[in-house]
């Protein structure tokens, strides 16, 4: 079992920080955090240790991952997996019935009349008083960051996993479509290779869940196998939480999670979020998307010759030894 430690914060380095505050246009938006020497929006602060410290419950299904994995797409499969293809459920916002733990930190500039209505105090107090059990709670916080009894073997941990080459292409335009993000896709991806960007160091968080891979309550889950072969993904998923589909079941659930469906699905593209905080022009004025392309290996659309190299190089570094690689 883990000892519950203190969470230090401490401003960043004069190079990242004044980066990220260009980026992002806001004066000190990053902070480090320890353990672990993670970035996160200086709005952590206020609720960093009360997640670090809170009750986790036997029946809870952590779903976690780093940012623009395909994690929205993998978490819908999980909770109606787990809510037994509840559909009609399913039409309600995934932000609110399977939430962000550390969704204050982050729906905050620009989206605060958004989460004052809909989260109504802050996402820890969401997640701990007011979603029903079992809880499906999503996170995109390393392991250390994360609540000390999520070591308990009794809970459930679902890992979604990507390419990181393919996953800091979507950040990127994420973060330009939901937080404005004003740096070029070459300065974002710099500060991946320096683990210095926000939710990073990307290999310490990615590491953190496949080495405890074997353990009875943790699924590993990568994108590319869920973009080769859903059916497969959706039944081990389905095993591994003890749930009984049949083929037509499962036929269904694909149906559903299709690009396609997913692309237009109002619960779960943040369309109803964003049109809100901007205005119902906004979506108009850009091309942008939350769920945009949903391929393996469109960093090849964005990335240079060298670019591609020093990223390489760089995840060989850190996946040396290790057993895991990516398509």
């Amino acid at each position: 079992m883990r000892t519950k430690p203190m969470l230090t914060f401490s401003k960043l380095d004069e190079e990242t920080g004044s980066s990220l505050d260009r980026m992002f246009e806001k004066k000190d938006c990053m902070v480090e955090i320890n353990p672990g020497r993670v970035i996160l929006p200086a709005d952590y602060m206020t609720i960093g240790q009360d997640i670090l410290d809170m009750e986790v419950k036997e029946s809870d299904v952590w779903m976690c991952s780093y940012p623009r994995t395909g994690s929205t797409w993998c978490q819908e499969m999980v909770w109606l997996i787990g809510h037994d293809l509840d559909y009609e459920g399913a039409k309600s916002l995934q932000q609110i019935r399977c939430p962000l733990v550390e969704l204050s930190c982050i729906m905050v500039d620009g989206h605060a009349e958004w989460h004052d209505e809909s989260v109504k105090g802050t996402s820890v107090d969401l997640v701990k008083y007011r979603l029903p059990h079992p809880r499906y709670i999503r996170s995109h916080l390393p392991w250390d960051l994360l609540p000390v009894d999520i070591q308990n073997d009794d809970n459930t941990i679902i890992y979604t996993s990507r390419n990181p080459k393919d996953m800091v292409v979507s950040y990127y335009h994420y973060c330009t479509l939901v937080h404005g993000l004003k740096g070029t896709f070459e300065e974002f991806c710099d500060l991946f290779m320096r683990d210095r960007a926000p939710f990073g160091p990307v290999w310490n968080h990615i590491l953190g869940f496949w080495n405890r891979r074997h353990d009875p309550n943790v699924l590993f889950i990568k994108f590319e196998e869920m973009k080769h072969d859903l059916p497969m993904v959706v039944r081990r998923t389905a095993e591994f939480l003890n749930k009984q589909l049949t083929d037509e079941d499962v036929d269904k659930l694909c149906d559903h999670l299709s690009f396609q469906n997913m692309k237009i699905n109002r619960a779960v593209n943040l369309e109803a979020i964003l049109e809100k905080s901007f205005g119902k022009s906004y979506l108009e004025q850009t091309n942008l998307r939350f769920i945009r392309k949903g391929e393996i290996g469109d960093w090849k659309n964005y990335m240079s010759d060298d670019l591609s190299r020093r990223f390489d190089e760089w995840a060989e570094q850190h996946l040396k030894g290790t057993e895991l690689s990516f398509e």
